[in-house]
């Protein structure tokens, strides 16, 4: 990793996002610039007062997170998900780190989160932070369904990530259980765990599985019981999973349980598109 986004809105929820940042970037000697964007719409005088007070908060909050000094600071005018996705792009940021913003619920409910939105709008990885910083992550678990995107979630992570231990789970989708495996016996259910096993074990032999990543174990259940359970035994600190739509016409492109993630994250979530 070369270059470092991390964007703050001057809030508390957002110092663990640049702490984080800081720790990465000394981690990879990665250049670190750190993006504050105000709101376009606010009277110039307004803004005028709210960009020279941002310098010397996010002065202050640099020197308190021992940032490299060679950090950058950069406030910007705009559309807050506009200017984060275009700024990335003109720095060819490897990275972009965001911290937890303030719920809307009656926006979030139409338009989505802002979190969702910024993710939505970049083509590069993003690290939604919520955890405190202890140091360099430890553990990564990462989601499985054999696309192009979980693969390069996973392979991100790695290089997020290199002296970490990375699991993986891959849940068993049965189709109409309650009819077909009303039992869930071993016997009704082997078919769709042989036809998984086939599938994952293929997938597997023909991707570039990051070093050391552990092989999931077939699990069936719901997506959500899957990744708890996967959760429980590895106690990782990042959850790496690939952003994709379901349909072409989904109106988020990241799929529900990414977007659930991103409103309610249990831990550390590294987003990328495939």
């Amino acid at each position: 990793m070369k270059r470092i986004l991390v964007t703050t809105d001057l809030s508390i929820r957002s110092d663990r996002a640049i702490e984080r940042a800081a720790q990465l970037a000394e981690q990879h000697g990665a250049k670190l610039i750190v993006l504050h964007v105000i709101d376009e719409d606010l009277p110039v005088t307004v803004a005028t007062r709210m960009r020279d007070a941002a310098k010397e908060t996010l002065a202050a909050v640099l020197a308190s997170q021992h940032v490299p000094d060679s950090a950058e600071i950069m406030i910007e005018t705009g559309d807050p998900v506009q200017t984060i996705t275009e700024k990335a792009d003109v720095i060819d940021a490897d990275l972009v780190v965001l911290g937890v913003h303030k719920p809307r619920p009656f926006w979030d409910m139409f338009s989505g989160t802002t979190m969702e939105r910024i993710v939505r709008a970049l083509t590069r990885p993003a690290l939604l932070v919520t955890s405190p910083v202890a140091g360099p992550y430890a553990s990564v678990l990462c989601g499985i369904d054999l696309s192009p995107s979980c693969l390069a979630a996973a392979q991100t992570a790695r290089t997020l990530a290199p002296d970490a231990q990375i699991t993986s789970f891959h849940a068993i989708h049965v189709p109409y259980r309650g009819m077909i495996a009303r039992d869930a016996s071993e016997k009704q259910l082997a078919p769709f765990v042989k036809d998984a096993s086939s599938r994952l074990e293929d997938w597997w032999n023909e991707s570039e599985i990051p070093e050391g990543m552990q092989k999931p174990v077939l699990s069936v259940g719901s997506l959500h019981t899957v990744f708890q359970a996967a959760l429980d035994r590895s106690h990782a600190d990042l959850f790496a999973l690939g952003a994709h739509g379901r349909t072409p016409l989904s109106p988020s492109l990241l799929g529900g349980f990414t977007e659930e993630h991103l409103r309610n994250p249990v831990m550390d979530v590294l987003v990328v598109r495939g």
